[in-house]
């Protein structure tokens, strides 16, 4: 018997097109929300769709107590142009979760 596959993704706020599935998704970086956003990271094999990527540039992830300087290009809906998160394409420190490949995406409050 196959154990049946949950069919969500995250869908663009503004066009709500759908560009990540639910199931690849890693865990929420809880030292990045606050009221108005969260992060969260997905696998780096996740099958995102309707997405662009930009540019790369250095950043920071905090997560597990732990800051990890990465380099990550920026992710946009290939709809409408909405910023959703980035790619990683560099992690310079060891981390036991950040991986180069996986993508963060920032959730965001809207008015």
């Amino acid at each position: 018997m196959t154990k049946p596959t949950l069919n969500a993704w995250f869908c663009c706020f503004f066009c709500k097109s759908k560009y990540a599935p639910f199931n690849c998704l890693i865990k929420e970086l809880s030292a990045h929300r606050n009221e108005e956003k969260c992060w969260l990271l997905f696998h780096e094999n996740s099958g995102l769709q309707n997405v662009t990527f930009f540019d790369e540039g250095p950043s920071c992830i905090r997560d597990e107590g732990q800051t990890t300087l990465i380099d990550i290009t920026r992710m946009e809906c290939s709809n409408c142009g909405e910023h959703l998160g980035g790619k990683i394409v560099h992690v310079h420190e060891r981390h036991p979760i950040i991986r180069e490949g996986q993508y963060v995406v920032q959730l965001t409050k809207k008015p």
